[in-house]
């Protein structure tokens, strides 16, 4: 799994959860100044990525979650990328 397949699912997620339409989700949105997702949205985005891909967030991790790419990033550095 890419960096580029992962930025696409959480477009997705994002998208469908918050109705924000995809081309307004870029890899370098701030997720609370771009896309007004609350720290508490945050959260719950985060639960439905742990369950996609099959992963636990610390709960300390998720305050660095400032842009999609910080997500992405984090899902590509702790997934096995052969899924």
């Amino acid at each position: 799994m890419t960096d580029t397949e992962i930025l696409e699912d959480i477009k997705k997620i994002i998208s469908k959860d918050y109705a924000i339409p995809p081309e307004h989700i870029e890899e370098d949105s701030n997720l609370d100044e771009d896309l007004n997702i609350t720290d508490l949205e945050i959260e719950d985005l985060v639960a439905k990525i742990e369950e996609k891909y099959d992963i636990q967030v610390p709960q300390d991790k998720i305050p660095s979650f400032i842009k999609v790419s910080d997500i992405v990033n984090y899902i590509y550095e702790n997934v096995d990328t052969a899924l």
